[in-house]
């Protein structure tokens, strides 16, 4: 059943709710009363304060999402009968959806805070202690947190396009190159498409921006399509074996997303069971913990097949969070190869044999990648040294380097008849 609403005078369809309107569940019967839903229930031994309402619409929040996009492309007809083009793209979207990762939450309890006396009870406790009475620090005291639905989310990209395409004659191909940046706020969102990246700072909005989870600086495509010669005449039989061969292949490659908002914005930090953000922050707000502190460029002096120094991260000092936002740390580049040679073989007026042969990422190319094995054990920093914390990493796995390799070479062979 439904608690009591807030419908500020609006009426609702069955699937969705309008601005203002808010719901509450319960597991309780309507017959046991008012006090039986669970935000005015006296669950936390405060009568009429109960657990988080959940999600809440932001009054006077009337800000709609928008984009800017803007472009310019310069074309040149060049040799070969080919066209290059150079082209400037970008945008800017404002005003988006705050609705995860802990952006929208209002209910926050400060940093260190737990550190000072309670504000109901004006007692000093001890964050670590197994009773500690969270609760009374919150705000909103008693609720485990109020997260608001609003706008304010923004990002932008800006890219470089670099395109060469023949249309015409024996051989023909596209191939395109982008350089490119895609920044914004990591928020967490996955709702429309692949996740900008982990949260790292409920409190300041701004602290959050950077290279989102999806950004790839270099991508190169190419694709091409070549029909081989036909050296035979005056032979059908030969020439109906050797002529009209066609060969085509796409080739891709794109350089390795970012590292830190693909892996919970800490890199799967480890620490001890009995140490939390509790104990070392003074509050429990901070969506994924502590983050660790980088003390140098974690790109530079790397070794071949090393993507990031490991030594360039420690714990932070006691009271104080780690580096929020960290340089651009690149993982494994992408790179494929496929190709492919076919041929039809015409039978009668409407009948035809087509015959293919197609070999994906034909070069047998391996690709490293890290967490290969879904465990994060090469890309997760440890300061766990048995119960207590360890100013260095203590995971002999992550190196900076992939554990393993990925990618195999397929080969198919295929005939299809028309009639």
């Amino acid at each position: 059943m439904t608690g009591p609403e807030k419908t500020d005078g609006s009426a609702r369809g069955s699937c969705s709710a309008p601005l203002g309107y808010q719901t509450q569940g319960t597991t309780w019967g309507c017959s046991i009363g008012y006090t039986s839903f669970n935000q005015y229930s006296p669950s936390n031994g405060t009568p009429g304060i109960g657990t988080a309402p959940g999600k809440v619409l932001t009054q006077g929040d009337s800000r709609t999402p928008h984009s800017y996009t803007y472009n310019f492309t310069i074309s040149q007809r060049i040799p070969w009968n080919s066209v290059a083009e150079f082209e400037y793209s970008g945008n800017k979207s404002k005003d988006m959806m705050l609705d995860s990762g802990g952006l929208g939450n209002v209910d926050l309890i400060p940093v260190g805070a737990f550190f000072r006396p309670d504000p109901l009870t004006g007692i000093v406790n001890n964050p670590a202690g197994s009773n500690f009475p969270t609760n009374d620090y919150y705000p909103l005291h008693s609720y485990t947190g109020v997260q608001t639905v609003t706008h304010g989310s923004y990002s932008n990209y800006n890219a470089f396009i670099a395109t060469w395409q023949k249309q015409t004659g024996r051989i023909t191909f596209t191939a395109n190159y982008t350089f490119s940046k895609v920044l914004g706020i990591r928020d967490n969102e996955t709702d429309n498409g692949a996740g900008q990246g982990s949260a790292v700072d409920p409190f300041t909005l701004a602290n959050n921006y950077g290279v989102l989870g999806f950004d790839h600086t270099h991508i190169i495509n190419a694709a091409y399509v070549v029909n081989l010669p036909s050296p035979v005449h005056g032979n059908p039989f030969l020439g109906g074996v050797v002529n009209g061969w066609e060969l085509s292949g796409i080739t891709q490659w794109q350089s390795g997303a970012p590292i830190q908002p693909n892996t919970a914005g800490t890199m799967n930090v480890q620490l001890p069971a009995s140490y939390s953000q509790q104990q070392d922050l003074g509050t429990n707000a901070y969506p994924n913990g502590v983050i660790p502190l980088v003390t140098c460029d974690p790109r530079k002096g790397l070794a071949s097949g090393q993507y990031f120094n490991p030594s360039c991260f420690t714990m932070p000092p006691l009271g104080q969070q780690g580096t929020l936002v960290w340089p651009y740390i690149k993982g494994p580049a992408y790179f494929n190869s496929d190709l492919s040679l076919y041929k039809n073989f015409n039978f009668k007026e409407h009948q035809q044999l087509q015959f293919r042969f197609q070999t994906y990422n034909f070069m047998n190319h391996p690709l490293a990648q890290f967490n290969a094995d879904g465990n994060n054990n090469d890309v997760k920093l440890n300061f766990n040294n048995n119960g207590t914390i360890s100013a260095t990493n203590l995971n002999g796995l992550t190196t900076g380097s992939p554990q393993h390799t990925v990618g195999r070479r397929v080969v198919m062979f295929s005939l299809k008849y028309v009639f």
